[in-house]
């Protein structure tokens, strides 16, 4: 997945070409605060404030909306360019075809990691009331909002709630929520659906899918999320949460809309009203005092470790050429560089090179790689061997490693609960079987994996209804024959 924020495109030339070699010569420093990664060229101050920025978003989120999901399950890299060549080094595709726009921020998801790109010399003054870096906050508040419970919230609600939160502003001393997108504003003065057309509108849905009509959904989504926010004088932001909690229970989104605000017709009148005035209403957060940047550590990479990283986010951009010049750059600059092992792997194992990507795994594992990803899938390479004592003591010291670097990955868990459910002490695999179901309850995996631990522990009633849940969580028929498979085993288990 991938989402970028334009910004107008000026010609450089061989200037900026030179420019971008001198980027990939420049120092580059890592800081680390609590929840996010920022890796950049540009100063530590900088480094500093951009991390306390995207923690200020994640902590407004949860306090706002509390039903969300703000501990992803990989880690969030912010790549932070000084500049425009530097951005045309990290992300070259906006740069191949000359005219058009060029992009201020991008997000892209990789196996191990959610990578955001984006420019540090974007200032906020230079765009007023508008967040520089909105696909970075429209992706990441997406995240959030996505992997908050069983069911997904149905699309115009998530689009709404997302566009609205994207253009955020961080300041010094408040965070700015809702503040008016101007071309949403625009949108709304063209042809539009009814609400009761719009709720009912899926990703499957043309009017969705299609350039001629997207824009318009996403105006539309936001200016009925803006309404209900900000152009409501009481029940504002409780009924969103409410209405929210129903559509996550199940309910569809007309009936809940009906049973939190009444008739659809009267709300779509009232927030048509709305939007015929200047839409100029948003909310300030305060920030805490305390809320300092000062004591984020920062270290300087060593140049094998960002041309890895740099290699990392080629591969998440699809752009595997880039990436293995970049891998070998780093290689010749330290061979025995454990990150650009891990990002070799994870290119050859998604270009579906499974033998060679087993190897650059291994390889990874033994330089100590600190990518919790790199652990988990060495370990599955070896989970379906027949199981033994010596291979369970592997896979078993494998998964906490990768747990231990990243304790919100499910799948870790889960294959952690397998291997330990197999031992002399069964009931040890309980706790990670139920942190995975914890981390992603909308996988029907973790559900199996808990139906078998309790099958092992002789608990054949339970066992079963763990696999049932797993068969209505199923997305496909591989996971459907799956759960009925258990299902049925448990059936005659239990004659």
């Amino acid at each position: 997945m991938t989402r970028v924020r334009l910004a107008p495109f000026l010609a450089l030339g061989g200037l900026l070409a030179s420019a971008v070699t001198a980027a990939a010569q420049d120092k580059w420093v890592e800081v680390k605060s609590p929840h996010f990664t920022v890796v950049t060229n540009a100063s530590d101050r900088s480094a500093r404030n951009l991390a306390w920025q995207f923690e200020q978003i994640r902590s407004a989120i949860q306090a706002g909306w509390p039903w969300a999901r703000v501990q992803l399950d990989r880690p969030v890299v912010v790549v932070a360019a000084k500049d425009e060549p530097t951005m045309r080094m990290l992300v070259p595709r906006y740069w191949e075809t000359r005219g058009g726009v060029r992009p201020v921020s991008v997000f892209s998801t990789a196996a191990d990691r959610h990578y955001i790109a984006l420019r540090a010399d974007v200032r906020l003054e230079d765009m007023p009331g508008i967040n520089p870096y909105f696909a970075s906050y429209w992706s990441y508040s997406l995240l959030t909002f996505d992997a908050a419970f069983e069911r997904e919230l149905p699309l115009w609600f998530r689009i709404g709630l997302t566009e609205v939160l994207s253009n955020s502003i961080v300041r010094d001393d408040e965070i700015q929520f809702g503040r008016s997108i101007p071309r949403h504003v625009l949108s709304l003065q063209q042809a539009r659906l009814r609400l009761s057309e719009l709720v009912e509108i899926d990703a499957t849905s043309p009017y969705f899918s299609s350039d001629a009509t997207r824009e318009r959904f996403d105006a539309q989504a936001w200016g009925i999320m803006h309404y209900m926010l900000f152009g409501r004088p009481d029940d504002r932001v409780d009924n969103v949460n409410r209405l929210a909690q129903l559509l996550l229970e199940g309910t569809p989104s007309k009936e809940a809309l009906q049973q939190v605000f009444g008739s659809i017709d009267t709300l779509e009148n009232a927030y048509l009203q709305y939007q015929k005035q200047p839409i100029t209403h948003y909310s300030r957060l305060k920030i805490a005092g305390d809320a300092v940047s000062k004591n984020f550590p920062v270290r300087t990479l060593a140049q094998a470790d960002h041309v890895a990283m740099r290699a990392g986010l080629h591969v998440a951009m699809n752009r595997p050429e880039d990436a293995r010049a970049l891998i070998a750059e780093a290689r010749k600059l330290d061979p025995a560089n454990a990150a650009s092992y891990d990002v070799e792997a994870i290119l050859l194992d998604g270009s579906s090179q499974t033998t060679e990507a087993r190897v650059a795994f291994t390889r990874a594992t033994e330089l100590n790689s600190e990518n919790f990803y790199t652990y988990y899938r060495q370990s599955t390479f070896l989970a379906p061997s027949p199981a033994n004592a010596d291979t369970n003591a592997l896979l078993e010291r494998q998964l906490r490693r990768s747990i231990a670097l990243n304790d919100s990955y499910s799948p870790a868990h889960s294959l952690l609960a397998s291997v330990l459910a197999q031992g002399n002490q069964p009931g040890d695999a309980l706790a990670p079987a139920l942190k995975a179901i914890e981390l992603d309850p909308r996988d029907t995996i973790p559900r199996l994996t808990l139906a078998r631990v309790i099958w092992r522990l002789k608990r054949l009633p339970e066992a079963r209804g763990n696999a049932r849940a797993a068969l209505s969580l199923a997305r496909n028929d591989q996971q459907r024959r799956q759960a009925q498979d258990l299902i049925n085993a448990l059936d005659r288990a239990a004659d």
